[in-house]
């Protein structure tokens, strides 16, 4: 089984740490490879649509046309049990599940319409530095339930 997610820009040296200890937690139910992408431009100085569109044709690079579930403020709210049966479910269909986060901007359009699936954390906005260390989170999570292993840390 194989885990990839993809996102915008780099993680920070504050949460490096966190992404590194999920990582770590998660490589004995699948392999995980998070694949960052260049930030599209300056958000305080581009225009945003340009921005989210560079984002986006970097991220459709690494796609290489496979289905993936997207990190979306609009998405589905799920819990946590049913977050594994997510990666249950995905993992009948295919070998890997791709994830995608969006950058500081969010997502262009072309990336939420051509997504398997939309899902949301929260109705609260995160940096895609913390979407990324909920989703270890989440997926460590989400293998502990499906192997009914008790979970708190």
């Amino acid at each position: 089984m194989r885990i990839e997610i993809l996102v915008p820009g780099k993680i920070s040296k504050h949460l490096l740490d966190a992404e590194n200890y999920y990582l770590e937690k998660i490589s004995r139910f699948a392999d995980v490879n998070v694949e960052f992408v260049p930030l599209g431009g300056d958000v305080n100085t581009e225009n945003p649509k340009v921005i989210l569109g560079k984002e986006a044709e970097a991220i459709f690079k690494k796609l290489k046309d496979r289905r993936y579930i997207l990190i979306d403020l609009w998405g589905k709210q799920l819990t946590s049990e049913e977050f594994s049966s997510l990666i249950d479910r995905n993992f009948q269909i295919s070998s890997e599940i791709v994830f995608v986060i969006g950058g500081p901007l969010g997502v262009d359009e072309e990336l939420r319409k051509k997504a398997a699936e939309r899902i949301s954390f929260s109705k609260m906005t995160f940096t895609h530095e913390m979407c990324l260390v909920i989703l270890l989170e989440q997926i460590f999570r989400g293998f502990k339930i499906l192997r009914n292993e008790k979970y708190h840390y």
